[in-house]
């Protein structure tokens, strides 16, 4: 990998179900965590590494939304590699897009391409043409079946060995929720960089 980028501009306003949910107001870091958790995670899985470091700005324009609705950072991965994580809480233009770009080609997942509800994964490679696919988004139906899986699964192995889903477990979501506080207190100290609390 020589880069990544994450774009995510939400459609938060008050034509949203969840615009109104005191919890997600009073939470601190507001909307940033509520959806940029989710972000967050998406990047961790597809680079297949942590966050070591982060340099934040953040800022409040949606006087609608609890504070801050904007986030800009850049980030240093374990492996060296670094990237930007840009987050609008309230675009009139929705996008969601991950890109990673790397020796060999670059590889792009976009959500919501055309109006479509689903994602249209491309890859770019070094002396090739364009490889796209798009998969339709459902919901979390896939995440479902591995918590019920895991759940029924210990329940009838009950005292055994019984290894649950990794990406289910508590320390995972921990993880994800880091990696944001660290661009939040950046941000409050006007981009100093700041550490990403490793968890184990």
């Amino acid at each position: 990998m020589m880069s990544v980028q994450v774009i995510i501009e939400g459609s938060m306003n008050s034509a949203n179900p969840y615009f109104s949910s005191n919890w997600r107001r009073n939470l601190t870091g507001g909307f940033i965590i509520d959806m940029g958790v989710h972000y967050i995670a998406g990047l961790r899985m597809l680079v297949g590494c942590e966050l070591v470091s982060v340099s934040a700005m953040t800022s409040h324009v949606d006087m609608t939304l609890p504070s801050p609705d904007n986030l800009s950072s850049v980030f240093h991965l374990e492996n060296g590699c670094s990237g930007v994580f840009v987050m609008v809480v309230s675009s009139r233009s929705p996008k969601t897009l991950w890109r990673v770009v790397g020796l060999n080609g670059t590889l792009q997942v976009e959500r919501g391409f055309q109006g479509e509800h689903g994602y249209l994964v491309s890859f770019y490679g070094a002396d090739g043409p364009k490889e796209s696919t798009f998969f339709p988004f459902n919901g979390v139906t896939e995440e479902l079946k591995a918590f019920i899986n895991d759940v029924s699964e210990n329940t009838l192995k009950k005292g055994s060995q019984f290894v649950a889903e990794p990406r289910l477990s508590f320390v995972e979501g921990a993880r994800d929720v880091a990696v944001l506080e660290a661009m939040l207190e950046s941000g409050a100290r006007q981009g100093e960089l700041v550490q990403v609390k490793k968890l184990r």
